[in-house]
């Protein structure tokens, strides 16, 4: 009890991911579940680069492909960055809080490696649509395959070559309706990628897509 005391302090939210990627015509679905938890995710991932994906979402035509992973999470929301940047006091972006998340997270299927991330975040105050309300969140960290990352893209004069370090990038989207309290749904991008040669060569990495459930304590 009072190791998971200290963990509280820490962190704000435990969560759980799982995800499978399916390839071609069709979609992947994926569910996790713990019994003491504070976010759980059901993902799927598709085989486009990032640029790609808000436009196959929208148009419902996203290539999955056979990949699977799970996913333990723990995440710290702080301050607001109005009380760390002054320069940002008294504009919109004041209100946008910052934290940072721990990722652990093990594949199955095309690849069978764990990977360890690490990301600062920022999310958005909610945005009140009536009943139901919703912010934006993203991460920008580093993330570490601890194994042969065989499903993803190697680069294109060596497309056998796999890096274990690249950027992780997370997009989030959480969904909340009046009178669930703590309780949210959560969409996610989980991406790594070289960053254009800066980590890694260009045409590396992969996008995951996750939806799941979030209670925060």
């Amino acid at each position: 009890m009072h190791l998971w005391g200290r963990v509280e302090h820490a962190v704000d939210e435990v969560w759980i991911i799982a995800g499978r990627v399916h390839r071609g015509p069709g979609t992947g679905r994926t569910c996790a579940s713990v019994v003491r938890f504070r976010r759980s995710l059901c993902g799927a991932g598709g085989g486009h680069n990032l640029k790609e994906l808000p436009g196959r979402i929208v148009a419902g035509d996203i290539a999955w492909e056979k990949s699977y992973f799970n996913a333990l999470g723990f995440r710290k929301t702080g301050e607001a960055v109005g009380h760390s940047w002054e320069m940002l006091r008294g504009t919109p972006l004041a209100a946008i809080l910052q934290g940072y998340e721990l990722v652990l997270a093990q594949h199955h299927g095309m690849q069978d490696n764990a990977e360890v991330g690490v990301a600062y975040t920022l999310r958005t105050p909610d945005l009140e649509l009536g009943a139901a309300g919703v912010n934006f969140a993203t991460g920008v960290g580093l993330s570490y395959a601890l194994g042969t990352p065989s499903y993803e893209d190697g680069p294109l004069n060596d497309p056998g070559k796999r890096y274990r370090l690249q950027l992780l990038l997370l997009f989030d989207l959480e969904w909340k309706l009046r009178g669930y309290g703590d309780w949210s749904l959560v969409t996610r991008v989980h991406h790594r990628s070289g960053v254009y040669g800066l980590i890694a060569p260009s045409h590396v990495g992969s996008n995951f897509l996750a939806l799941g459930i979030r209670y925060k304590f």
